[in-house]
């Protein structure tokens, strides 16, 4: 039979989820990751106005251009990586803790060479889910059978290029690794994904020392440039992914109560 409306409010599927959940420490109804779950450095985010200061961890590669003199030397001041996880871990937090479910999609965006986009809905906005679905997130993300569940819910709000709401305007539907999502524009004029709207969004950008010498080192100029690797985090005010996928969670406990009622 096909799942209805009913099940979204079955009595039986919520005291199946709460034993589910049990007495574990790091789960309660609100919600609310651990503290150790985000990220901490020394320095704040950077704005993308200022000029980093003398505190920035700085790493250098220089490169040579063996046909012609001067030579080019980069120095990296500002990671746009590491700055839109700041930002996640940051501002977004219970979603960072999401994104921490599934290591290869966080892995991913680290290691990306070309730069990403990520739906991030905040801490309200997945508060606002009610009892029973934060429930079931709840004990899915502790429950090894289901956290495969977990990972795609995740990997739906990760695009492998930083993607701007303008190109997904225009072209009304965004690629992720594990499927497309549809993109409308409100009766408001906003921009939503899959039903979730886009509040506002914040474009982080490399930003590098170049560095002019000439064939004996010496230097010759430097210039701050921008330019590269984009990271963007688009602030939506809900999750994106299938409903589906809910439809999946609740089958699943509805199963499990069933079997526990059997059993008795």
């Amino acid at each position: 039979p096909s799942l209805t409306m009913s099940i979204f409010t079955s009595s039986a599927i919520i005291i199946a989820v709460y034993a589910f959940v049990g007495s574990n420490e790091r789960f309660a109804l609100s919600f609310t990751p651990p503290s150790s779950t985000r990220i901490r450095r020394q320095q704040a985010m950077t704005p993308r106005s200022s000029v980093a200061t003398s505190s920035t961890t700085i790493t250098t590669a220089t490169t040579t251009r063996s046909s012609s003199y001067p030579r080019i030397g980069h120095t990296s001041i500002y990671n746009s990586a590491e700055q839109a996880e700041q930002c996640l871990s940051d501002y977004f937090p219970k979603f960072y803790y999401l994104l921490q479910m599934n290591p290869t999609a966080l892995q991913r965006i680290r290691d990306s060479k070309v730069g990403f986009a990520v739906f991030a809905p905040s801490d309200a906005a997945i508060d606002s889910l009610g009892t029973e679905k934060l429930g079931l997130l709840e004990a899915a993300c502790n429950d090894e059978d289901l956290l495969p569940i977990v990972e795609l819910m995740v990997a739906f709000h990760v695009v492998s290029a930083p993607m701007t709401a303008e190109v997904m305007n225009k072209y009304n539907v965004v690629s992720t690794s594990v499927g497309e999502l549809p993109v409308e524009r409100s009766a408001e004029g906003m921009l939503n994904v899959n039903g979730a709207n886009i509040l506002q969004s914040y474009q982080f950008e490399d930003r590098t020392i170049q560095n002019y010498q000439d064939k004996d080192g010496n230097l010759l100029g430097s210039e701050v440039v921008e330019g590269g690797k984009k990271c963007i985090v688009h602030e939506v005010d809900g999750l994106v992914f299938p409903e589906n996928l809910w439809n999946t969670l609740y089958m699943y406990y509805q199963s499990k109560n069933s079997e526990v009622g059997a059993s008795e």
